[in-house]
């Protein structure tokens, strides 16, 4: 039997301020921690993940506030990496005590995240491993890329979900035709996946109309990260080598550049441990605990 298929989890959901927070649990109860988080994935791209590390590690799973099974209060609030972060720092409170600390993965918006957390929470954060975080602040084209999106959301208003997906696709460099830094903007016009449910497209509309800018827009604190790794933690950037020159990995390189290293590359492109996606999670988890190591 895969250790996915005989991976127990334990689930849960915890009140937070203007959200339930759907979590999952696996793994020895007294074995170190490590939390995997996405956004706007949430704990069904990670659980098979998960499942591999669980053998020697406690995970910690959840959905991000406003997707999933984790609602909001109001559901028009903006998506905030350091509300976001302090919901990671709260739900570490829950399962593994006040004061507990943890090896974080946070990959697409839930790196971002992983950011926010090693600058608000360094105590709790013993080693982040933040994969391709699409950040605009640190790219010598932020200010173009910061436009596009504001293309984006304003085709969301004008022309539907499907039709944003396109031009958000080609600003993340999913189809730039000529591998260059500069990716289209104008929308693909994609077909919506076969049967789209009511949840997928609320979730894929929550995903642009309230998180794309906030989420993409956050600025790093290299100082404030620099003075969390002066207190023990560690902050590692990774990147996929398939990942061509896609908004993602270069937001990767240029965090790690502003912090005088380099990125950690490691197989695949952006989700190269979901099942669905073509990804080997058995692989990648090999990978990540080399990182963390």
């Amino acid at each position: 039997m895969s250790s996915t298929a005989s991976t127990t989890w334990t689930t849960g959901v915890l009140q937070v301020p203007g959200a339930r927070l759907h979590h999952e649990v696996a793994g020895p109860p007294d074995a170190p921690v490590v939390v995997l988080v996405g956004h706007p994935a949430g704990a069904d791209d990670f659980r098979d993940l998960g499942a591999h590390l669980a053998t020697d590690h406690r995970v910690l799973l959840h959905d991000p506030r406003g997707f999933g099974a984790s609602p909001l209060d109001d559901p028009d609030d903006d998506a905030d990496p350091d509300r976001l972060a302090d919901d990671v720092a709260a739900l570490l409170d829950h399962v593994a005590g006040p004061g507990a600390r943890a090896d974080v993965f946070g990959s697409s918006g839930g790196a971002v995240t992983g950011l926010a957390f090693a600058a608000r929470h360094p105590d709790r954060l013993r080693v982040l491993v933040a994969h391709e975080p699409p950040l605009f602040e640190v790219l010598p084209d932020g200010a173009e890329r910061r436009a596009d999106a504001e293309r984006v959301v304003a085709v969301l208003q004008e022309q539907g979900v499907w039709p944003a997906m396109g031009a958000f696709m080609a600003l993340a460099g999913f189809e730039a035709p000529d591998g260059g830094d500069h990716p289209p903007t104008a929308s693909a016009d994609p077909q919506p996946p076969a049967d789209p449910t009511d949840q997928h497209v609320a979730a894929m509309t929550r995903m642009l109309r309230h998180g794309l800018r906030t989420v993409c827009g956050y600025a790093v604190d290299v100082d404030v990260l620099r003075a969390a790794e002066a207190t023990g933690a560690r902050v590692v950037l990774a990147a996929g080598r398939e990942s061509g020159r896609q908004l993602a990995r270069r937001g990767a390189e240029g965090v790690a550049a502003l912090l005088d290293r380099e990125a950690a590359m490691v197989t695949g492109g952006h989700v190269d441990w979901v099942p669905w996606m073509g990804g080997d999670p058995e692989r990648f988890a090999r990978q990540l605990r080399a990182l963390l190591a």
